[in-house]
């Protein structure tokens, strides 16, 4: 018997394994993905042509219309709103003194751009000029923009006009200009006027706040006599803040010690050299070398002398008694550390008693002088800005009322800004590109088929193990038939496409034998018996001793591919009273062809799933199996999706082929029927492609491809 080896130097394929997602190699994403849109493309380019055309005719009609019939304008002018000469370059917070004059009047050295660009925008400001153009409300504003001259330029605005007449737009920027001037003095001398009412009426309540607070200081004073409380208060906190930390840092170290000697009482750091800082100090230098001189000694007697030794029992009675006495003496000192540790802990709690008993008394006191203290010093700081912003106020006025002003006049330019011929062109070129594009793959993703091998390997996540082209004229004849009307420039590609099918599959399972294996597919109309059909054939041409089982009891087909009778078969053997023995089995085998036996489905039985799942089956299986002089066994199966038959059928061989047809099947099929049969523990050996067209398999670099086609129906006929 013929014995499959992994010896060829063949790439070997991915290992099997059930379905998984798409991607499951994210370093070759990328490279799958654009193949796989590419090959979509390919396939549907005239549809994408066509789709490309009519957008890029569009918008190419639509630009140059609206570049004729209606161009926009555009003009602009340049508005400095703030004073660059007396403008604080301080970034830091307003002194007390400014902070009166800050409410008082806002700095002109600081601007909002975001609110500016609402005002400047707003009808209160554009009505009259619209009034004056006779145009409807919000049309100049609809093509107004107002934006900061740069990012670091927070006080120049760059305002904006698009326009459909330049003329007219020419002299709207010169209106739009005057008009904000006259509103930037208008709003200048208004802040003013509000500015010195708001500080006149600021000066009687200030005076008298700080009159009222400095006199009730003073009877505080003379009620209680303390001068300032909260000195002696501040020293008292910061003692107990001190007293706290030293509790704190004892708690822990008292915790460590805790931990340290639960650790040296467990025997689990009996020698060791202690974590904690201030104990990394030897104890008892002699016993620990003694101990390590001990371990040493015993670690080579164990290494020459066996367990029960003399030598090595008297040497870890040595060890013991050594680490006992380690022990205690690290116990001892870790005892005495804990000891002055509670020591100094109760000297602290005493200390923290003591000093609660003076602040007792303080709290309320400090409380309230603190109390009047922050009034004073709101009180006087209010005065003292109000006065400083007073003076200053009046000194800087006249500075201060410089309006805005225009840096860089208005200009409308003579060419039209919109449409850009340029930007609008690359934009309905670019658009019509993926419109093309998008309308080519929803197009090809809308078939639901698998349309390349290599899409049928990345959507499964199985090794794809070969792909079978189309035989013409298979249906109503023999496999032989079929095989002999092709021309020789269509036999070439089948028979060698087959070939390589069993050079990837006797790659396979290197570790164990395969000689049993089921071919299925997840639905009708696959063509899976006529590929069962053709391998055979292959292997027999190859010179191997091939057994088929024709496993589908409900519509046989094989025996009218290989050109046989199908009176008895498999099916009588799983009904026959007693379990046959392998003389039998040889004698009721067809000869279709030198090195090519079958064993045809025989009767129909009545129910095939039964005699599937019941124990004769399984025997029957392991009878085959020890047929002598055969090197494979090929069990052809109905689909996995429809019936049972080949899950309850794979539990008894060696390993599974699962056969797909290319762009017939819906691709989510073989999905879920590859899900159900790794449920049951069958091992997929593979996919197959079946009806390969010839472009697909160029496309995507798999060799060779002529598609081919057949149909047949599956019943329910139990």
């Amino acid at each position: 018997m013929t014995v499959f080896d992994s010896s060829a130097g063949i790439h070997r394929p991915r290992a099997a394994g059930p379905p998984t997602s798409p991607h499951q190699d994210a370093g070759d994403a990328d490279e799958i993905d654009l193949r796989a849109l590419w090959n979509a493309i390919r396939r549907r380019w005239v549809l994408a042509l066509a789709v490309a055309a009519s957008v890029l005719t569009l918008g190419v009609a639509f630009t140059i219309s609206r570049r004729i019939l209606a161009p926009v304008y555009q003009g602009s002018f340049q508005l400095l709103v703030t004073d660059p000469i007396s403008q604080d370059g301080s970034s830091g917070a307003a002194a007390p003194a400014d902070s009166l004059r800050q409410l008082a009047i806002s700095e002109t050295g600081k601007a909002d751009t975001a609110v500016l660009n609402q005002v400047l925008r707003s009808t209160l400001l554009l009505a009259p000029i619209a009034t004056r153009f006779g145009l409807p409300p919000g049309k100049i504003a609809s093509g107004l923009t107002i934006a900061g001259a740069d990012r670091t330029t927070q006080g120049v605005l760059n305002i904006t006009l698009q326009w459909h007449d330049p003329l007219q737009g020419q002299a709207l920027l010169a209106a739009l200009a005057e008009r904000y001037l006259a509103y930037s003095l208008r709003q200048r001398q208004e802040k003013l006027r509000q500015g010195l009412a708001f500080l006149d009426e600021q000066a009687p309540e200030l005076q008298n706040r700080m009159g009222k607070v400095e006199q009730e200081l003073a009877v505080f004073r003379r009620s209680t006599g303390y001068l300032e409380p909260s000195t002696s208060a501040a020293a008292l906190q910061e003692r107990r803040q001190q007293l706290l930390s030293r509790q704190q840092e004892l708690a822990q170290r008292r915790a460590q010690l805790a931990n340290l000697a639960a650790s040296i009482q467990a025997g689990r750091m009996v020698g060791q050299k202690y974590p904690v800082q201030e104990l990394v100090t030897e104890v008892a230098p002699k016993l620990r070398d003694d101990l390590t001189q001990v371990e040493k000694e015993l670690s080579e007697a164990e290494a020459i002398f066996t367990d029960s030794a003399p030598q090595v029992n008297e040497l870890r009675a040595r060890r013991t008694q050594l680490r006992r006495l380690l022990q205690r003496r690290e116990l001892d000192v870790l005892a005495t550390e804990l000891s002055d540790n509670r020591a100094q802990n109760l000297e602290v709690e005493r200390q923290l008693a003591s000093l609660a008993l003076q602040v007792a008394g303080n709290p309320r006191l400090v409380q309230q002088y603190d109390a009047i203290q922050q009034r004073l010093t709101v009180a006087r700081a209010n005065l003292s800005s109000y006065i400083a912003s007073r003076e200053s106020f009046r000194l800087q006025v006249a500075q201060r009322t410089v309006p805005w002003q225009v840096i860089v006049p208005p200009q409308f330019s003579p060419a039209p800004v919109k449409p850009s011929l340029s930007r609008d062109l690359a934009l309905s070129t670019l658009l019509a590109v993926v419109a093309g594009l998008a309308a080519a793959l929803l197009r090809d993703r809308l078939d639901h088929v698998f349309h390349s091998p290599r899409e049928l390997e990345d959507e499964l996540g199985l090794p794809l193990l070969g792909q079978i082209p189309h035989l013409t004229n298979a249906d109503g004849q023999t496999i032989t038939a079929a095989i002999e009307a092709l021309e020789p420039r269509q036999r070439f590609p089948l028979r060698e496409s087959l070939r390589n099918l069993f050079t990837n599959f006797r790659l396979l399972r290197a570790d164990k034998p395969l000689r049993l294996i089921l071919v299925t597919s997840s639905s009708q109309a696959e063509g899976k018996t006529t590929a069962t059909a053709l391998f055979a054939h292959t292997l027999a041409d190859l010179d191997l001793r091939v057994l088929v089982v024709d496993a589908d009891l409900r519509r046989p087909r094989l025996h009218q591919k290989l050109g046989v009778d199908n009176l008895l078969g498999f099916s009588s053997l799983l009904t026959a009273e007693q379990l046959p023995n392998l003389a039998t089995i040889t004698t009721i085998l067809q000869r279709p062809r030198d090195r090519l036996h079958l064993l045809t489905a025989g009767p129909t039985p009545p129910d095939a799933a039964k005699l599937l799942s019941s124990e004769r089956c399984g025997q029957l299986c392991e009878l085959i199996r020890a047929l002598p002089h055969y090197d494979i066994v090929l069990f052809d199966s109905p689909p996995a999706l429809d019936l049972s038959d080949p899950v309850l059928l794979s539990q008894h061989l060696d390993g599974l082929l699962f056969l797909v047809g290319m762009q017939q099947i819906n691709r989510s099929l073989p999905t879920i029927a590859l899900r159900r049969i790794s449920a049951s523990g069958a091992d997929i050996l593979g996919v197959v492609a079946n009806e390969v067209v010839a472009t697909t398999a160029h496309h995507n670099g798999y060799g060779y491809g002529y598609g081919y086609g057949y149909g047949y129906g599956y019943g329910y006929g139990y």
